[in-house]
């Protein structure tokens, strides 16, 4: 439960070290891409993200961002829908895309014989979109299917009723996926004004991983993304204060289980004591089994089978989130644990064995993830995202070594505020015993 509800963090969480040195790559035209070069197999992939996701929706077309993602491949330049994604199969093309509130995220991969045309067909998928009458139907009925599908998932339903409570008046309110009056509304001239001014090569970030050389990258950038707008003024989203008062917001929904969403406000990801306070949420809520949280909620009381917390750095307001599933009835007991052990961690921080067991998970153990190009591909996007350094993942485990066990325990007196931790559960209100 808690992977799945904290699948938009992915690109947030600590990275792994890569096999090989990323190399920086300044495409004819100037597109900037990292590169790790793999020749194992003919084939390369392509992670791409711009600095422009549904924050940046109008209030009255909430979902536009999301209604871009799935047009994308539905006809470009010439091709109409069936032409373009007949051509995609034809070479074996993989594309897709997706919005967050702070980013639009672009996934690729073709094998090397076809790479030319491929790149060239993203080109126009991201520059000529079509957004023909017949597709944009069709997907706006997929939208709002998936939207009331959403409606029927607690731990979606948590998530979106916590966002509209803390963050009041801000896009940070607003759901990505979309409102009902909000798909509704969206025009074909809504989602061709998105592309020409959220997608700006000013905006861009690129990683590329396979079977390419430098000199053969460069070329191909300008192949994708060389079209696109060199910049465009973009509609602000203003840095949030989050509302963070505490207490427990219901969500009437009839589940036998509750679930239940949570936050408080965390360091950037460029502050200072990022590293030693990851260490301390390593402890407390981000160690799978290990964790505080599991211990006491699920392993002593049996009260959840999972059970987490762990940093979102939004870019406008960064949290620490969590969540935990139970039955209705014992939610409240759960809720409780939880703000004790927040409390516990603070007062004390963590000992120096939990110290070390983060040090070593967070310096290495991730390393496991990285086993695709793509994957890959999607942290060199990552670290350049949260502007690191391309030798930041070789200095990683160095870096935490460093840190002194005073520091971890600083940081989690400093950062944890168990009272301004606000929970939104959706279930069973008449039985969830919840303290305002």
């Amino acid at each position: 439960m808690i992977r799945a509800l904290f699948a938009l963090l992915l690109a947030l969480l600590p990275l792994p070290a890569l096999a090989k040195p990323a190399e920086i790559v300044t495409s004819p035209g100037g597109v900037t891409a990292w590169l790790v070069e793999d020749h194992a197999n003919p084939m390369l992939a392509m992670a791409f993200a711009f600095r422009a996701g549904a924050a940046t929706d109008p209030a009255d077309k909430v979902g536009l961002a999301t209604f871009v993602s799935g047009m994308l491949d539905e006809g470009a330049a010439e091709r109409d829908s069936r032409a373009f994604q007949e051509r995609l199969d034809a070479l074996a093309v993989e594309m897709s895309f997706q919005a967050s509130h702070d980013r639009f995220d672009g996934r690729f991969r073709t094998l090397s014989a076809h790479r030319a045309e491929a790149f060239a067909l993203l080109g126009d998928a991201l520059a000529k979109p079509r957004f023909d009458a017949e597709p944009l139907e069709r997907m706006r009925a997929v939208f709002l299917s998936q939207l009331r599908q959403r409606q029927e998932n607690p731990n979606a339903r948590a998530a979106d009723a916590l966002f509209a409570a803390v963050f009041p008046g801000h896009p940070y309110a607003r759901p990505a996926a979309g409102t009902e009056a909000g798909l509704t509304a969206v025009t074909a001239d809504d989602l061709r004004a998105f592309v020409s001014t959220r997608f700006t090569r000013d905006n861009l970030i690129v990683g590329v991983v396979g079977d390419v050389t430098p000199a053969e990258l460069g070329p191909l950038l300008d192949r994708a993304f060389g079209a696109l707008p060199a910049s465009a003024p973009l509609p602000p989203v203003p840095d949030a204060r989050p509302r963070l008062a505490g207490g427990a917001l219901a969500v009437p929904m009839p589940v036998p289980q509750a679930s239940a969403v949570f936050a408080q406000a965390g360091p950037a990801r460029d502050d200072a004591e990022w590293f030693p306070f990851q260490i301390a949420m390593y402890a407390l809520g981000g160690g799978g089994f290990s964790s505080r949280l599991a211990e006491e909620v699920r392993v002593k009381r049996g009260l959840a089978y999972s059970v987490g917390a762990e940093s979102a750095p939004l870019a406008r307001a960064p949290l620490v989130v969590g969540g935990v599933g139970t039955q209705s009835a014992r939610i409240g007991e759960s809720i409780a644990i939880i703000r004790a052990e927040w409390e516990r961690m603070r007062a004390e921080g963590p000992t120096d064995d939990e110290i070390a067991a983060a040090k070593s998970f967070l310096g290495g153990s991730v390393a496991l993830a990285l086993n695709s190009s793509a994957a890959i591909a999607r942290t060199l996007v990552a670290l350049q995202y949260h502007r690191l350094p391309p030798d930041e993942l070789d200095r990683r485990a160095e870096v935490l070594a460093a840190i002194p066990p005073e520091a971890v325990r600083a940081a989690a007196k400093k950062w944890l505020t168990p009272e301004a931790l606000t929970f939104a559960v959706a279930g069973e209100a008449d039985k969830m015993k919840l303290k305002d």
